[in-house]
């Protein structure tokens, strides 16, 4: 946890570092300290850890992904609160009491994805995600049920965590 602090610290002062050192750290962040900070549930620090490196690896490309993610920011702030009062309505018509969080995907996640799937940044639908939390561990599939009755699923995108777990729980 120590060396992570400190890894998350020098990534937010490397701006300071000379230019030399900023691939070779920032590579290093993203093959050992994200990974581990993933392992350990800390998903803030992984995110963060892979953003800022991503900023350093790359500099130009994160600007123009920033600024594209600021635009559609703009743009989707009314969709996702009308998706996110949908799915309330309708767990609370089932009376089933959840917890819904949030979550915009990071710049590097939008970048890795456009990278291996080969899209556009306008071709990536998951910039927005949802967090649905319910009490029970049994009630996971009576809520998936609830939202597979408001937005069918995609054939094949479709994911069972809840059957089989991510690797990082």
């Amino acid at each position: 946890l120590i060396k992570l602090a400190d890894r998350t610290h020098n990534m937010r002062t490397m701006g300071d570092m000379p230019r030399s050192k900023w691939q070779r750290i920032s590579n290093e962040t993203l093959e050992i300290y994200a990974p581990i900070a993933h392992r350990l549930g800390l998903n803030f620090t992984y995110r963060e850890l892979q953003d800022l490196a991503f900023r350093f690896l790359h500099p130009w490309r994160y600007q123009v992904l920033d600024k594209a993610l600021s635009k559609s920011r703009g743009r989707r702030t009314d969709f996702i609160g009308r998706v996110q009062r949908e799915v309330e309505e309708s767990f609370n018509d089932q009376h089933m009491p959840v917890r819904i969080l949030g979550r915009e995907k990071t710049l590097y996640s939008v970048y890795q994805k456009m990278e291996t799937k080969h899209l556009t940044f306008s071709q990536v639908t998951d910039i927005y995600g949802f967090r649905i939390v319910v009490p029970e561990l049994t009630d996971c599939y009576t809520g998936l049920g609830v939202l597979h009755q408001l937005y069918k699923p995609l054939p094949g995108k479709f994911r069972d965590y809840v059957a089989i777990p991510k690797v990082n729980g």
